[in-house]
């Protein structure tokens, strides 16, 4: 597995050196999880725990398309280990009501991207929700993307991807190289279906995700059915590339 998300495969948000309190924490509507134009995040990506590169995060812009409404833009840029680009995407963080809400695209597998270069793509997607009041014991809504993929007004395969059986578990306090973190233990998951040419596909991962109301992400794992890593996220650096 390629991405996840490089999520949620995803992900993708700003992150401080202090210590949080979780109890104290709501999203900031105006700016959700201390975004900021030209910031930029920066994640290990590890599989079956070996580093494998980079996850860059830049903020774009952030607009107001309605009232009630905070979108913000960033563009994702995956470096392998060799320090070489391997893709670029933008995606979108929207906050609404009393949610914040990632783009479903993170949950594309990057394979997919390269199996499928220069074809065509529609989406269905549920974007992935988080309330902006979090508690253990809570159910998170479920996520999902459908992807078809086309080739001269033909379609090639389909792709369905979700996160299901979203859980918050626990409060634990995570370290990374960018800090010390009070962190929501996030439980669920991830399952990919393809079907290509007729020929079915599917796997499904247990995830495990350490997320900070105020800063997002910190930390994200997947585990195979068999209980193995697969792919990996850690938060260690951010920086504002403005200055």
């Amino acid at each position: 597995m390629k991405r996840l998300i490089l999520l949620l495969l995803l992900i993708t948000f700003g992150v401080g050196q202090e210590a949080i309190t979780v109890q104290a924490q709501t999203v900031n509507c105006a700016q959700p999880f201390g975004y900021a134009k030209n910031t930029e995040f920066i994640y290990q990506v590890t599989d079956k725990g070996r580093a494998k590169g980079t996850l860059h995060n830049m903020v774009i812009q952030q607009t107001s398309p309605e009232a009630g409404i905070n979108q913000i833009e960033f563009k994702s840029a995956r470096i392998n280990h060799k320090k070489r680009p391997q893709t670029a995407e933008e995606f979108h963080i929207i906050c609404k009501g009393d949610s914040v809400y990632l783009d479903a695209k993170l949950l594309l597998r990057e394979q997919a991207l390269k199996s499928f270069y220069g074809k065509e793509f529609d989406y269905i997607m549920k974007d992935i929700a988080y309330p902006s009041s979090l508690a253990v014991g809570q159910t998170l809504p479920s996520a999902g993307l459908d992807v078809r993929v086309r080739s001269s007004q033909v379609n090639l395969t389909r792709i369905l991807m979700n996160t299901g059986l979203r859980q918050v578990v626990a409060q634990e306090t995570i370290k990374t190289p960018a800090g010390t973190f009070d962190c929501f233990k996030i439980t669920y998951q991830y399952t990919v279906s393809l079907d290509a040419m007729g020929l079915p596909m599917k796997d499904v991962f247990q995830v495990e995700e350490y997320f900070s109301p105020e800063h997002g992400l910190i930390k994200i794992q997947f585990y195979t059915k068999k209980g193995k890593k697969a792919k990996g996220l850690e938060l260690i650096s951010r920086r504002d590339r403005a200055s």
